[in-house]
């Protein structure tokens, strides 16, 4: 069943709520940066001309149909994302709207701007078409509108709409599930250290914990680092697909830096972790370190178990060895719902 919701800043997020309708269970599945709530993944190489992917239905979709006799089960685009709403600058928006057409009005650049954060693009093409201004200048605007201004990936924010989703759906259920890859899994965790009640299992797939090794260290890192570098130095941003990355996003990790590993350590509820040992974006090596602190701080304290698992060849988000990734997320999930009776 597709699902919208209203954030308070106007953008709407966009998704699918799925499964058993009689589950008190909540499984949200929350993707990776620049994918959708299908988690499809990177693409094989060209075939015939043609790019295919590594598997004909994306990760979520494939862990959706293995959960759906047991739990609710809700996959969203997060904003910026898929069909969710476009996370604009607005008053870089409008200043911009207003040099391209010095006649356009307030009311004008303003319906402009809810309909970008609304991603409606139907709408945005009638409006523009009625706009009393020339021919250029609509199609410099229709260009502005596929390419916008938009704004630093905010992770907190992220976490903020997911907040709010529950608020407007939470009190149909009694426990929550949360599955994160990449992005999506920082996302979860910063949720779940935040709001723990009701959360009964975190599963990640290449989360992106491994902070200073993403981001605060990109000068001096492979070949992706390095060009994420020059185009921040170039644009003032970085781009990969629809997920943005600027200044403000790394002030914002390194403020998160200051406490996530002591409130990671202190989450007490069950955990597994999948990485891929040929994860170029998620170096394993790094990644295993944060787990393996992990682990024997929940066990030297008697909190709740912490599985860290490794595939190979496992490339990022696993997208080459879905199969068993799922196969074992799935398996995990079930075993900590409050019956493992179909419901």
């Amino acid at each position: 069943m597709p699902v919208e919701f209203k954030m308070p800043d106007g953008l709407i997020i966009r998704g699918v709520l799925e499964g058993n309708i009689n589950s008190k269970d909540l499984v949200i599945l929350l993707h990776s940066g620049g994918y959708n709530k299908d988690e499809r993944g990177v693409k094989a190489k060209t075939t015939r001309g043609a790019k295919i992917y590594y598997n004909p239905k994306g990760n979520y979709e494939y862990l959706s149909e293995a959960l759906k006799d047991y739990v609710s089960i809700l996959r969203i685009d997060l904003r910026n994302h898929g069909a969710s709403g476009k996370n604009i600058d607005i008053p870089k928006m409008k200043t911009k709207l207003k040099e391209i057409a010095s006649s356009i009005t307030e009311n004008a650049k303003t319906k402009i701007c809810n309909l970008l954060l609304a991603n409606n693009k139907e709408a945005l093409k009638e409006l523009i078409s009625n706009l009393n201004i020339s021919k250029e200048q609509k199609e410099k605007i229709e260009d502005l509108i596929k390419h916008p201004i938009i704004k630093d990936s905010s992770f907190l924010m992220m976490k903020s709409d997911i907040e709010e989703i529950i608020k407007l759906i939470g009190n149909n259920y009694e426990n929550y599930h949360f599955v994160g890859t990449c992005m999506g899994g920082l996302i979860s965790t910063l949720y779940i250290m935040d709001n723990p009640s009701k959360v009964k299992s975190l599963s990640l797939l290449s989360p992106l914990f491994t902070l200073d090794d993403a981001f605060l260290n990109i000068d001096t890192h492979n070949e992706f680092s390095k060009k994420k570098l020059e185009s921040l130095k170039k644009y003032g941003q970085f781009k990969m697909g629809n997920q943005v990355e600027g200044p403000n996003t790394y002030a914002e990790i390194k403020n998160i830096r200051k406490t996530f590993y002591d409130k990671l350590n202190n989450l007490n509820i069950p955990i597994y972790c999948i990485q891929g040992l040929e994860d170029k974006l998620i170096k394993e090596k790094e990644q295993r370190k944060i787990f393996t602190n992990l682990i024997n701080y929940h066990a030297k304290n008697n909190l709740s178990p912490v599985y860290y698992a490794t595939i190979i060849p496992g490339v990022h988000s696993l997208y080459d060895v879905v199969y068993p990734s799922i196969l074992e997320i799935s398996t995990f999930i079930t075993s900590n719902l409050t019956s493992n009776l179909k419901r």
